[in-house]
């Protein structure tokens, strides 16, 4: 259990005035009791200020290849949060050290009259299983660090001007070296009468025959070679194929004992009040375009620009996690991998969405 989960979660007051439905004795949301639902079901988004966006930018480590595509990754998270009033904090290229001070820095900033905190990471990335222990890794300029570290230093016990305030992550980074292969959809329109065994197959949009799709891992051998790359977390190759075989031991072991426990005990953190997003599921690559930018950074800014665009009077249509949810959907049905490299290309990618959001969040624009 982290440090923070025994903190209370703050009650709305009793003298709130409110209409009631007798009938169904459940509190309906009227102009008059607005104040009251928004506290209820809703975080406070009407603060001083909006907050802080921290945007963590690394391109190199330690000499492996540039990552083509992250400056538009940058670009692209600056201006979208910039125009919801978010105060932009960007970090390229820092080492591991200054990294880690600089967000120590934040986290003991007065966060009191913010409405919330976003931190977006684009970086290489990987994970690290031994035994019952598995950690999602990330790349700065000279060491490796874990989500969890940075995650941590914003949780209620170590940022408490944050708390009962939504803390909002988003990822574009490795967390394994496997591929998804995808399936064919089979799709029939409703409004539209089709052939008979005529498939339509929703998942080869946005193929480009101009544009490689390059993964976040750091790799031996550039990500163009015919020779399947292997994983480089620090050439501890003997310690992840040991864990392989642990893995295979405890699977047949569960088996003759008709008994279902995973065997990696230590989930993906996510604190209280947090929303955190990877790019891909626990033990995948993620991808990016060159000119493009990462799948997952651009389908997220794109949605939010366009759920940004289609608010009416200023409110939006959809709470964020359905917004969310969209940008899944558009990783998963609308991009396919292009590469020159037989293990990379026709490959597919769906983000993961792990929220512990206590109330629901509408993101709106602010001045």
């Amino acid at each position: 259990m982290d440090d923070s989960e025994d903190l209370p979660i703050s009650k709305s007051s009793s003298a709130s005035t409110s209409k009631v439905n007798t009938k169904s004795n459940h509190t309906y949301s009227t102009p008059k009791n607005r104040e009251m639902s928004i506290s209820s079901f809703e975080y406070n988004f009407s603060n001083e200020r909006r907050g802080i966006a921290i945007i963590i930018v690394n391109d190199q480590y330690q000499g492996s290849n540039k990552r083509e595509g992250c400056e538009k990754d940058k670009q692209l998270l600056q201006t979208t949060f910039a125009q919801y009033g978010f105060e932009i904090r960007c970090f390229c290229d820092k080492k591991a050290a200054d990294l880690i001070k600089e967000l120590k820095n934040i986290s003991k900033e007065d966060h009191s009259k913010s409405d919330c905190l976003v931190i977006a990471i684009t970086a290489h990335g990987e994970e690290f299983r031994d035994k019952s222990v598995r950690e999602d890794l990330i790349y700065t300029s000279d060491k490796i660090i874990t989500t969890r570290l940075v995650l941590k230093l914003f949780s209620d016990s170590k940022c408490q001007s944050l708390i009962g305030k939504p803390r909002l992550v988003f990822i574009q980074a490795c967390r394994g070296t496997k591929m998804d292969d995808g399936a064919q959809v089979k799709y029939r329109s409703s409004t539209t009468s089709l052939p008979q065994n005529s498939n339509d197959l929703i998942d080869c949009v946005h193929m480009r025959t101009d544009n490689s799709d390059m993964s976040d891992a750091v790799m031996e051998d550039d990500i163009q070679a015919q020779n399947t790359p292997t994983d480089t977390l620090d050439h501890n190759s003997d310690l992840l194929n040991s864990s392989t075989q642990v893995l295979n031991n405890q699977t047949q072991n569960l088996k003759l004992k008709t008994v279902e426990v995973s065997p990696f005990v230590n989930h993906a953190p996510c604190y209280k009040d947090f929303l955190v997003m990877y790019a891909t599921p626990p033990g995948y690559y993620a991808f990016r375009r060159t000119t493009d930018g990462s799948w997952f950074i651009k389908s997220l800014c794109d949605v939010l620009n366009e759920e940004s665009d289609s608010a009416l009077n200023g409110r939006p249509t959809k709470n964020l996690l359905t917004v969310l949810t969209n940008v899944i959907s558009r990783v998963a049905r609308e991009m396919q991998s292009k590469s020159a490299n037989k293990h990379f290309d026709a490959k597919k990618q769906s983000p993961v969405i792990y929220s512990r959001l206590t109330k629901d969040v509408f993101l709106t624009k602010k001045n």
